[in-house]
């Protein structure tokens, strides 16, 4: 979910309103991991933007809150300092499991899908898994998405061991890495879901002499959350409603499409689940 993400939650929010007309101000935590593609100096005004929009368009008035990290986030919702969060799917799987009391409102179903991350190398590259390319060059973006890193990681630490890569070069976008192996300029380099899929549809030819050399589960989606009991049963179902049909309209579908997420979703049986085996691959670092 990226920084856009946040204004089709709180541009298609329902607004809630005192009997006595004054309008509710809903507190909106956001983790700087969804910025990842922002300049740090434009961080702090992400949401400024989206706050006027959601308030000339809903007359609902919010706050919105960037922290370092979602499970501060997570915390202050407990505390009933914030009202709602915007969750990347793994770490609301490390939310919850310290602050079960967390409640999911709606998910994203984002473009492509399924989240997932990808290792990329040529085409003639022989290597049959990571373990085979101890001493490569990697090549790697600076904004690369959190699960993608989590999933390089992971992978080194099985494949590898006690080796790794000769050399790692940072890039400004995964593109300009994924033209780094196409060049031979690096062997590998990681994309997300999202970014591969972009980069075979801009270059079809180019993308021929890619191919995956291992690919991630399906990380869980990302979430709009709330503590639950902490709001009335007719706000949530407002808000629910509201982020549920917001890509029939036209904004609310304009603005979807910009972020490359289809629409909400109701919260999918089993997502317990799914955030439980997420955790089980990807834990909580141990600073969180």
């Amino acid at each position: 979910m990226n920084r856009l993400t946040l204004s089709a939650v709180l541009l298609v929010l329902v607004p809630a309103v005192t009997p006595a007309g004054e309008p509710v101000v809903y507190k909106v935590g956001i983790p700087k991991s969804a910025f990842r593609d922002l300049p740090p100096a434009l961080v702090a005004v992400a949401g400024e933007p989206f706050r006027v929009l959601m308030k000339s368009q809903t007359g609902l008035d919010g706050e919105v809150f960037i922290h370092a990290d979602a499970l501060t986030i997570a915390r202050q919702i407990d505390d009933g300092q914030l009202q709602l969060g915007v969750f990347l799917g793994h770490e609301f799987a490390w939310a919850t499991d310290k602050y079960p009391t967390l409640e999911p409102i709606v998910v994203t179903v984002p473009r492509p899908r399924e989240v997932q991350a990808f290792l990329l190398v040529r085409w003639d590259c022989k290597a049959a898994g990571l373990s085979d390319l101890k001493g490569s060059k990697l090549a790697v973006a600076k904004n690369l998405r959190d699960h993608a890193r989590l999933f390089l990681d992971r992978k080194k630490a099985e494949d590898m061991g006690g080796g790794g890569f000769c050399s790692t070069e940072r890039t400004d976008n995964v593109h300009d890495a994924i033209h780094k192996v196409i060049g031979d300029e690096a062997d590998l380099t990681v994309a997300d879901g999202a970014s591969w899929s972009y980069f075979q549809k801009l270059y079809p030819g180019a993308s021929q002499n890619l191919k995956v050399l291992a690919r991630s589960e399906v990380f869980p989606p990302s979430v709009v959350a709330c503590k639950k009991g902490a709001l009335d049963e007719t706000t949530v179902k407002a808000i629910r409603t509201g982020l549920l049909t917001a890509h029939g309209e036209s904004k609310g579908a304009r603005l979807l499409n910009m972020i490359k997420v289809d629409k909400f979703e109701e919260v999918p049986a089993g997502y317990d689940d799914v955030l439980e085996a997420s955790r089980k691959v990807y834990p909580a670092p141990a600073d969180k």
